[in-house]
C-alpha cells in the first residue's frame, strides 16, 4: 500500500521585498478609471443595485458594508477596499472575508460589466498576484495559531493532527507563511490507498451533476444550485474531448479552505491530453440573481454554489486519462474564488497509478470535476452511501473508495 510522499512547502518571501509594487499596482487603479471614466459609473451602479438590498433581511450585512463607499465616507474608497484585501490573511472565523464581499458587489448586473471589461480585469488579475505574495510572505503569520485550534464544522470538519507541522508544538505548528499552512502536507498513513477501480481525487463534498440513466446515453442531469435552468457544459468545459463524455457521470467534488488542497489520480491509466485553460476569477456568490434580487432562498438543505452558472469558464485544468476498463476518464481542477494557480504535476503520456498525486491548488476556492463515459456501469458510493446531487454532498477523502463497476 502505497503513501502520500509530502511535496516541498513553498519558500516564504520577505513582504518588504514587494510591497512597495503592490502599493504602485492599487495606485494604478485610480488612472485606470481616469481613462475609463464608465469605470466609475459602473461601480456606482454596482453599489446601487447592492445597496438597495438593506431591505432584504438575508442581504442586509453584505448591503450596509458597502453602504459607506455608495455614500463616498472619506477613507471608503475602491483603491482602499483593495489596500485592505491585500494584506488581509484568512481566519478560521472568515476565511474569505474580502473575495465575499467583492462577489456579492462584482456579481450585480453593472458589476459584471466592470468585471469582465479587459483593463479592470487584468488589474484584478495582477491584483489576485499581489495578494498571492502576501500569503507566502512570513508577515501572514498571525492567524495561525487560531487555525492550530480550529476543529471546523459539521459541514467542514478540520483536525490539524491529520497534517504534518514543521514544528508541532509550536504555537503557529512551524509555518512560516500562510501559503505554507494552506499547502500543507498529510501524514504519510493518514490518507490510506482504497482497492476500487476509483477512489476520491481530493478531499471535499462530492455529487451528482448528472447521474447516468439505466439506458446509455440517458442521464439525469442535475440543475446548478441556485441558477435557473443552467446545467454544467462538457463542451466548453472540456476542449476537444467533451463529447465523448456526454450521457456518462458526471460528479463534482467541492474543497473547502479546511480541506487538504492537493489533488490524486483518480484512476490509473495514461495521461493523453491535458493543458491549462484560462478563465475568470470571480463566481456567483450565494444564489442572487441580478434580475430578480427579491426572489425566493433556495431550500435549506442546498449548498448555495452558485458559482456554477459559469464553471467551464472559470480558470481549469483538464487531464484525459485512458484507462484499461473505463475507457476515457476526465479530471478537471477548478480554480475560483480568487484561485490564480492550479500546479500540475503530470505529463502527457505519463502513467499514473489511482491515489498518484498530481498537483496542487492555489490559495482560494476549488473543485474537481470527474467526467465519466457513459456505458460503464460504474456506480458511485461514500462508505457504502450512494452519492447524491448538488444538494446532499457527501464528505470525502482523498483517495478513499468511490467508484466500483456493477
Amino acid at each position: 500500500m502505497s503513501q502520500i510522499t509530502p511535496i516541498p512547502l513553498p519558500t516564504p518571501c520577505t513582504w518588504s521585498d514587494h510591497a512597495s509594487a503592490c502599493e504602485a499596482h492599487i495606485n494604478q487603479l485610480a488612472v485606470i478609471f481616469e481613462r475609463n471614466p464608465n469605470y466609475k459609473y459602473l461601480y456606482l451602479g454596482a453599489l446601487s443595485e447592492l445597496c438597495v438590498e438593506t431591505t432584504i433581511a438575508r442581504r442586509q450585512e453584505i448591503a450596509n458594508y458597502w453602504l459607506p463607499y455608495l455614500y463616498q465616507q472619506p477613507g471608503y474608497t475602491l483603491s482602499q477596499f483593495f489596500t485592505q484585501w491585500l494584506t488581509y490573511t484568512p481566519a478560521p472565523s472568515n476565511p474569505g472575508e474580502y473575495i465575499e464581499y467583492w462577489d456579492y458587489l462584482v456579481n450585480t448586473e453593472t458589476g459584471l460589466q466592470l468585471a469582465n471589461d479587459s483593463s479592470f480585469r487584468n488589474w484584478f488579475k495582477t491584483f489576485l498576484d499581489y495578494h498571492g505574495i502576501w500569503i507566502n510572505s512570513t508577515d501572514s503569520t498571525a492567524t495561525l495559531q487560531e487555525w492550530m485550534h480550529y476543529t471546523g464544522t459539521k459541514a467542514h470538519p478540520f483536525d490539524i493532527n491529520e497534517y504534518d507541522r514543521p514544528k508541532p508544538n509550536s504555537p503557529s505548528g512551524g509555518f512560516e507563511s500562510f501559503n505554507q499552512f494552506f499547502l500543507r502536507n498529510l501524514k504519510p498513513d493518514e490518507r490510506p490507498e482504497s482497492d476500487s477501480i476509483v477512489v476520491a481525487p481530493c478531499d471535499g463534498g462530492i455529487f451528482y451533476l448528472a447521474h447516468e440513466g439505466k439506458k446509455s446515453n440517458q442521464q439525469t442531469r442535475y440543475l446548478l444550485p441556485n441558477k435557473s435552468g443552467d446545467e454544467f457544459n462538457l463542451i466548453e468545459a472540456i476542449p476537444g474531448y467533451g463529447r465523448v463524455f456526454i450521457g456518462g457521470p458526471l460528479l463534482d467534488a467541492l474543497l473547502w479552505f479546511t480541506d487538504y488542497h492537493h489533488f490524486h489520480a483518480p484512476v490509473t491509466g495514461e495521461v493523453i491530453e491535458q493543458g491549462l485553460y484560462a478563465g475568470s476569477y470571480n463566481y456567483d456568490f450565494d444564489d442572487f440573481d441580478p434580475s430578480n434580487p427579491y426572489g425566493p432562498l433556495a431550500p435549506a438543505t442546498s449548498d448555495k454554489a452558485g458559482w456554477y452558472q459559469k464553471l467551464g469558464k472559470h480558470q481549469r485544468y483538464v487531464w484525459v486519462i485512458k484507462t484499461e476498463s473505463l475507457g476515457l476518464v476526465a479530471m478537471i481542477a477548478i480554480g475560483f474564488w480568487g484561485v490564480g494557480s492550479i500546479t500540475n504535476a503530470i505529463s502527457t503520456g505519463e502513467k499514473v497509478k489511482k491515489g498518484q498525486y498530481m498537483g496542487h491548488f492555489g490559495y482560494g476556492g476549488s473543485s474537481i470535476v470527474l467526467a465519466f463515459e457513459p456505458g460503464k456501469r460504474l456506480e458511485f458510493k461514500v462508505a457504502d452511501k450512494s452519492v447524491k446531487g448538488p444538494d446532499k454532498p457527501r464528505l470525502i477523502k482523498v483517495r478513499q473508495s468511490l467508484g466500483h463497476q456493477k
